[in-house]
């Protein structure tokens, strides 16, 4: 099936056809297609043809917040070639997708705050042109997707989900996603909403969740924080849905006015 048709015209007339293969990806997984580039006018040198994974992040400053485009993969799928004046030439690709890579469809619908997308890249003789990109589709792995039906077991609620710049202790992006959700009803009272970040690794997932506490009487509003790493094998076993309540109850606990 295929995925994605991302065209571009470079210098020359040349034409620039990619073609994604892979209807969904998974963070850790492959992306798969081919590159169709076609010659234009004249005979060019292409140094290299390169593809690169782009995402689109929040980024804050003291007094504003904008959005921007930033690459975490990139991978050359041909060096140099002379391309002859309406030559067409055929580029298999097999991207790897980064494992901590974020994702953009659950449960088959599209989160709408995450972008992600494939760029190509060509280099001829002396100049480089950059082409757009076009969004690229990708799940939660089996065990991300466990941790968000435990939530929702427990009463969590998806609110929204966005990237944003930054690394987190742990993590190897310059970026992060943060999905939100609306707390239990049985802890409304005490939590806006609870955040949660996952740092994916071979062997386990950092669950980062954040509560955003409300004030209280003798306390200011607070964000706290618990990390959890969760090997896979717990993941898969039937304590995951208590452990998470707890662990969302110790983020609501009140603190007193001294600590």
């Amino acid at each position: 099936m295929i995925f994605k048709r991302i065209k571009a015209r470079f210098g020359g007339g040349t034409t620039v056809d990619t073609i994604v293969h892979t209807p969904v990806a998974q963070p850790g997984g492959r992306l798969d297609g081919v590159v169709e580039v076609v010659g234009g006018e004249f005979e060019q040198e292409i140094k290299y043809l390169a593809l690169t994974l782009v995402c689109r992040v929040e980024v804050e400053t003291d007094d504003s917040e904008h959005q921007s485009d930033s690459t975490f993969a990139r991978q050359v799928v041909e060096g140099e070639f002379t391309l002859h004046p309406g030559q067409r030439r055929s580029v298999p690709f097999s991207m790897d997708v980064p494992l901590e890579t974020p994702f953009n469809v659950v449960n088959g619908g599209d989160l709408r705050g995450v972008r992600l997308g494939v760029r190509t890249e060509l280099e001829i003789a002396k100049s480089f042109d950059k082409g757009d990109y076009d969004p690229i589709r990708v799940e939660p792995l089996p065990a991300q997707q466990r941790i968000l039906g435990a939530l929702e077991r427990i009463g969590c609620r998806f609110k929204s989900s966005d990237v944003e710049r930054g690394q987190i202790r742990g993590s190897t992006l310059p970026f992060y996603q943060e999905l939100e959700f609306y707390p239990p009803a049985s802890l409304s009272r005490s939590l806006n909403e609870v955040e949660v970040t996952f740092l994916t690794r071979p062997h386990e997932i950092e669950v980062v969740l954040e509560g955003d506490k409300k004030a209280g009487l003798l306390t200011e509003g607070d964000d706290r924080v618990r990390r959890l790493p969760l090997p896979y094998d717990f993941i898969d076993s039937g304590d995951l849905d208590r452990f998470l309540d707890e662990q969302l109850h110790e983020l609501a606990r009140r603190r007193g006015l001294f600590g």
